[in-house]
């Protein structure tokens, strides 16, 4: 049965008239219309209300709903896309069963599950406080089905107990990274950042680890704690670990290769660090651990290093191997013991080399002018002169590549021509040592395996910029270190996200060379919402149409986006 409108001309005018039809089929099977019952003529029903009286009396008895079109209100748009990807991850990962257990086990009245998904999700998609926080889980994005809005108090105390739960909760990470991704933990990366403190500036007896040290991030002026990231080869975290701000590099990595062998319970695996990480006793420890190595060495004043790049820039071409991966050429060769991976690169040549005369330029300025104060009478004394001269070279990166002689009104500086004879050398060149046997990494997969450290610098990058890492507010040591396990767990996200992307080969509209950074797709999918519609009693639910890229991301993360295809009637 339909609705049928009859045209009927009388005069100059033409009426419409509505008609209740029911269509049939005669017996020679054509299509026939039969008129069960006449409405009447279309403008009085308007005028009179009568149409809406007969919509509205038999919309009563309909499955569907309608509603006046012109008593329609927009009356929220949250986010949906970027928090449903987040949880289904969340969801992989069984964080929700994890938190679920440790609420249990602590006797929790409230949520802890929630509180540290509300806080992870906002620090992949718009980090802020836990107040903002709160704000946010709440107005700007739609929760998971079955989400409980956690009070503010809620979120600091979920901190306190993330704390405590880290090792617990890096264990169960991992157990469920093996399953989900065939997780190969024979390459493990190690790298150290820093992170520094808002706010007050002194020390706390709540927070001992606080403490002035060297800052990664340039902020001197504030005090830190030194993090340690251990990642597979991949990228994905592992384990952090927290150290006092005032830590020397050398002094974790025994410690945090003892946990990673006791906790994880894995057998011979590859250490990868650079070259402030390593002392000679840290080898020895690594040895004792049962673990092999891939270190780069520290390139001035080191003799075995010298006679390793001198044998290497002396050797034949057909003993250096072209590695296209990295645009760069290794030799491989042995001293005292030892295997050195030498690695060449022609941008890193051109890089080194324009630096280079550049600082040089800069610090002989600075001596040139000494030199001319000096002459001029300005400064007479020869410890005044040598203090001056101490000064400039200790600002300077290339000090090496300098002598003086200074005495009473006399002053001259000239080149240490082999200390820049070795600096041009060794420009575009850096040397890797490793306990990697030939037959077992040839000297490309050494070079590889040192390259993936490039990884855990990602990560203290996202870390650091897109998580929201520093500065810290927090004040007492449980609630710091909280912070960030939490980040850290939200790093373990992005990883999994950036991987898939790139697994499903999902490119870069702007960068077609480049996959899709995690970042970026949660950016696109920040934009699918979730629009609610008012008309009266009847609230109606409807998600945003995707965009072709919106889609190919969702997929790529396996989201499970039937249920947006159906509006909802709340």
């Amino acid at each position: 049965m339909f609705i049928k409108s009859t045209a009927v001309r009388r005069g100059k005018r033409v009426y419409e008239y509505l008609s209740l039809v029911e269509g049939y089929r005669d017996e020679q099977g054509r299509p026939r219309h039969r008129t069960l019952f006449r409405l009447g003529e279309a403008s009085k029903l308007r005028q009179t209300g009568e149409l809406d009286r007969i919509i509205g009396a038999l919309t009563a008895h309909a499955q569907g709903r309608f509603v006046d079109a012109g008593a329609i209100e927009a009356a929220s748009a949250p986010s949906i896309g970027g928090i449903t990807a987040v949880s289904a991850w969340w969801d992989r990962l069984g964080l929700g069963d994890f938190f679920a257990w440790a609420a249990e086990e602590a006797g929790l009245s409230w949520s802890l599950a929630d509180a540290v998904f509300a806080m992870c999700a906002n620090r992949l998609l718009d980090p802020a406080s836990k107040r903002k926080t709160a704000r946010w889980i709440e107005r700007d994005v739609v929760a998971p089905d079955g989400f409980s809005l956690p009070s503010l108090q809620q979120y600091y105390r979920a901190l306190d107990r993330v704390h405590g739960l880290k090792d617990a909760l890096e264990t169960w990470l991992y157990a469920r990274l093996t399953d989900l991704t065939n997780l190969n933990l024979t390459l493990v990366c190690y790298d150290l950042t820093s992170t520094y403190f808002a706010g007050d500036t002194r020390g706390s007896e709540r927070f001992p680890s606080k403490a002035f040290g060297y800052s990664r991030d340039h902020r001197g002026d504030r005090p830190q704690v030194v993090v340690g990231l251990l990642t597979t080869g991949d990228g994905i975290p592992i384990a952090h670990h927290v150290f006092a701000g005032n830590t020397n590099d050398v002094t974790t990595l025994p410690g945090v290769l003892g946990d990673l062998k006791d906790r994880f319970g894995v057998g011979r695996v590859c250490l990868v660090a650079d070259r402030g990480l390593v002392s000679h006793d840290n080898l020895e420890v690594i040895e004792q651990a049962g673990c092999d190595w891939v270190i780069a060495t520290r390139l001035h004043r080191r003799a075995d290093v010298a006679t390793v790049l001198a044998a290497a820039t002396t050797a034949p071409d057909d003993a250096w191997v072209d590695v296209e991966a990295f645009d760069s050429r290794v030799c491989d060769t042995v001293h005292d013991g030892h295997r050195y991976v030498v690695v060449f690169s022609g941008e890193r040549e051109r890089r080194d080399t324009t630096r280079r005369l550049q600082l040089i330029k800069a610090t002989e300025g600075k001596l040139l002018a000494l030199e001319a104060r000096v002459a001029r009478g300005e400064l007479q004394a020869a410890t005044d002169i040598v203090a001056a001269a101490e000064r400039i070279l200790a600002r300077s990166p290339v000090k090496r590549l300098f002598t003086y002689t200074a005495s009473d009104a006399r002053f001259v500086y000239d080149f240490d021509h082999d200390a820049l004879d070795y600096d041009e050398t060794l420009a575009g060149h850096y040397i890797l040592t490793t306990s990697l046997h030939p037959n077992a990494a040839d000297a490309a997969t050494v070079l590889a395996c040192y390259r993936s450290l490039a990884n855990v610098e990602a990560r203290f990058r996202v870390l650091k910029d897109l998580l929201g890492l520093r500065p810290v507010y927090h004040w007492t040591e449980k609630r710091v270190r909280g912070h960030i396990a939490v980040c850290v767990l939200a790093a373990v996200i992005e990883a999994l996200i950036g991987n898939a992307l790139r697994d499903a080969d999902v490119r870069d509209p702007d960068l077609d060379h480049q996959h899709l950074t995690a970042r970026r797709a949660l950016d696109e999918l920040d934009a699918v919402r979730q629009v609610t519609l008012t008309s009266g009693d009847t609230r109606l639910e409807v998600v945003t149409r995707r965009n072709a890229l919106q889609q190919t991301i969702l997929d790529a993360l396996s989201v499970d986006t039937r249920p947006w295809q159906q509006p909802r009637h709340r």
